[in-house]
C-alpha cells in the first residue's frame, strides 16, 4: 500500500469513527443523531459522484467508463439519500414505498454491475495458454447463477415469508425484493472478482477500493432491509457505517490512478481456483434443486418468486453452456489453426515461403523409397544462383533478398503444383519433381530459359544466371536419398566448372571424372 493512500484510508476510518460516536453518544438528542448520520451518508454520497466524475474527465478508455457509470450511479444513490432525509428530518409523513428515493438507491448497484466488470476485466488480451477461458459473458452468467441460486434459497428457507408479511402491494412487494437481489448480486460479483478473476495488476488497488465500497453499502443496506422487513423502524448508529464508508472508498478509488509500473500483467490463476469457477455455480444450482425437492415433498408452497427465479437459473445456465461450447469450439479452431501457423513456418522459408530443407529432406526421402518399391520416377535440380554475392556487394543485401524472393517464384512458375520446390539455403534451391511429365532435359532447359529474363528489382534491371545439376532415378535399384543429393550436388558443380549457366545432368562416369568433385562437403538429408 502506498503512503498516500493509507493516510487517505486512516481519515476515513477516522471520519467514519467520529460520525457513530456522534450517534452514539448520549449527549446529542435522538432527532440529532439522525441529522448527523444522514448528512454524513449524504456527504459521503455527493463526495463519491463527484470525485468520479471530476476524475472521469482526465482519462480514457477503461479508466473513463467505469468512473462515469460509477458517477451517475453515486449521483441516482445521493438523490435517493436527499429524498429519504427529508422525509425522515423535514416531513411529517413517513417515505411511501416505493418512492423516487427507491429509484435514486437502485440505480448505483444497476451501473455498479458494469462498472466492476469493466474494471475487472481490465482490457485484457486473451490469448490461448494464459489460462484466460472465459469471457465476460460467461463469467457475467456464472454470476446470475451464483446469485439466482443463492437467491432460492434464502428465499425459500427466511426471506421470502418476511417480505410477504410486510410488503402487501405489488410494487413493494417488487421493492422489497429488488434491494436484497441486488445487494446479492454486487456481493457476489466482487466475490467472484476478487477470488477467481485474474485482474491486471494495475487495477487491482482500484478494484479493491471499488470492491470494497459496494460491498459495504451492501451489507449495511441489507442489514437495513432485513430490520424493517421484520417491523423495525430504525437502525443502530453503528449499522450505518457501510452508508459512509462505502461512498467514501469508491471516491478514494476514483481518486486512485492506475498502477502504470504493473502494466497489464495479469496473474496467473491456480489451477484450485479454475476447478472451484467451473464447479460453483453447479454446486449451487444442485443445492438449490435439493431445495426445491425438500419443498415439494413436505408439501411447502412455491411462489411464483421462487419459481420465476427457478427457471430463470435453469436457463442461465444452458445458456452458459451453449455458450462454452462455442467458445472451446473456437478455442479449437484458433489453436488448430496456431498449430497449422506453426508447422508452416518449422517447414518452410520465411523469406521465400518455399519448403525449406527439412521439408525438402523428408519429400526426397518419400520420392526415393517410391522410386525403390513401386518404381515411381522422379528428377532432382539443385539450381545455384550465379555471382550472388556480386548482387549483395553491389546493391545491397535487401535487393539480394528480393532476387532470392523472384527465383523463387520463376521456379514455382517452372513445375506443377504437386512438385515441390525449396530453398536449401544462402543462394542455392532445389526443385523435385514427382513422376515428372517433361522428356528428360526439358526441366533443366526450362528453368534456364526463366533466368534469361531479367530481373526487376528496386528500379534495377538485374540479369541474374544460374548453374543447375539434375538427376533422374532410372533403373538403379540401391539408390538413397544421400547419393542422389550428391550426385546434383557434382552435377551443379561441374556446370560451375565448365563456365557458370548451365544445366549439367549427372552421368555414372563423373565420380571418376572429377574426383575432386566427390566430397563436396554438402550435408545429406539424413543430417538436415
Amino acid at each position: 500500500m502506498t503512503r498516500p493512500l493509507g493516510s487517505a484510508l486512516g481519515w476515513l476510518v477516522g471520519f467514519v469513527a467520529v460520525v457513530v460516536a456522534l450517534d452514539s453518544t448520549p449527549l446529542l438528542s435522538k432527532d440529532a443523531a439522525v441529522v448527523v448520520d444522514d448528512s454524513a451518508q449524504l456527504a459521503a454520497g455527493v463526495c463519491a459522484a463527484v470525485a468520479c466524475w471530476w476524475t472521469a474527465r482526465r482519462h480514457t478508455g477503461i479508466q473513463r467508463r467505469w468512473r462515469l457509470l460509477m458517477a451517475v450511479g453515486m449521483a441516482g444513490w445521493s438523490v435517493g439519500q436527499a429524498i429519504w432525509s427529508w422525509y425522515q428530518i423535514a416531513a411529517d409523513t413517513p417515505l411511501p414505498c416505493p418512492s423516487l428515493a427507491d429509484v435514486g438507491y437502485l440505480m448505483m448497484p444497476v451501473l455498479a454491475l458494469p462498472a466492476l466488470l469493466t474494471l475487472g476485466s481490465g482490457g485484457a488480451s486473451r490469448h490461448p495458454g494464459t489460462g484466460e477461458h472465459h469471457s465476460s459473458a460467461v463469467y457475467l452468467l456464472d454470476g446470475v447463477v451464483v446469485v439466482g441460486s443463492l437467491f432460492v434459497i434464502t428465499w425459500a428457507t427466511s426471506l421470502g415469508a418476511v417480505v410477504h408479511t410486510v410488503a402487501p402491494t405489488t410494487p413493494a412487494f417488487a421493492t422489497a425484493v429488488a434491494y436484497p437481489a441486488t445487494d446479492l448480486v454486487l456481493v457476489v460479483i466482487v466475490g467472484l472478482l476478487a477470488v477467481t478473476r485474474r485482474v491486471p495488476d494495475q487495477y487491482r488497488t482500484q478494484l479493491a477500493l471499488l470492491g470494497s465500497g459496494l460491498v459495504a453499502i451492501s451489507v449495511s443496506d441489507s442489514i437495513f432491509a432485513y430490520i424493517i422487513s421484520s417491523g423495525g423502524d430504525e437502525m443502530p448508529p453503528a449499522t450505518n457505517v457501510g452508508f459512509i464508508a462505502g461512498p467514501l472508498l469508491i471516491a478514494l478509488a476514483a481518486l486512485t490512478g492506475a498502477d502504470e509500473r504493473d502494466g497489464a500483467h495479469v496473474r496467473p490463476a491456480r489451477h484450485r481456483t479454475e476447478i472451484a469457477h467451473l464447479l460453483l455455480p453447479f454446486v449451487l444450482v444442485t443445492l438449490t434443486a435439493a431445495v426445491v425437492g425438500v419443498q415439494a415433498a413436505v408439501g411447502w408452497r412455491i411462489d411464483a418468486v421462487e419459481a420465476v427465479t427457478v427457471v430463470v437459473v435453469v436457463a442461465v445456465v444452458l445458456v452458459r453452456q451453449l455458450i462454452t461450447s462455442l467458445e472451446n469450439a473456437a478455442l479449437v479452431e484458433r489453436l488448430s489453426a496456431v498449430q497449422a501457423q506453426l508447422t508452416h513456418r518449422a517447414l518452410h522459408d520465411p523469406l521465400t515461403g518455399l519448403a525449406n530443407r527439412v521439408l525438402f529432406g523428408e519429400r526426397l526421402r518419400i520420392a526415393v523409397d517410391r522410386h525403390r518399391v513401386h518404381r515411381r520416377p522422379f528428377t532432382l535440380v539443385i539450381v545455384d544462383v550465379d555471382d550472388f554475392k556480386g548482387i549483395n556487394d553491389r546493391y545491397g543485401h535487401t535487393a539480394g533478398d528480393r532476387v532470392l524472393q523472384a527465383v523463387g517464384q520463376r521456379l514455382r512458375a517452372c513445375v506443377r503444383g504437386t512438385d515441390t520446390v525449396a530453398r536449401l539455403g544462402g543462394d542455392e534451391f532445389a526443385v523435385l519433381l514427382d513422376a515428372p511429365s517433361l522428356p528428360p532435359g526439358g526441366i533443366g532447359q526450362r528453368i534456364l530459359a526463366a533466368f534469361r529474363h531479367a530481373f526487376v528489382i528496386e528500379g534495377w534491371q538485374l540479369m541474374v544466371g544460374a548453374s543447375l545439376g539434375v538427376v533422374e532415378s532410372g533403373e538403379e535399384p540401391q539408390l538413397t536419398a544421400d547419393l542422389v543429393l550428391h550426385r546434383a550436388d557434382a552435377a551443379m558443380y561441374v556446370g560451375k566448372w565448365r563456365g557458370k549457366g548451365v544445366a549439367v545432368h549427372y552421368r555414372a562416369d563423373m565420380d571418376r571424372e572429377w574426383p575432386q568433385l566427390a566430397h563436396t562437403g554438402r550435408r545429406s538429408p539424413a543430417g538436415w
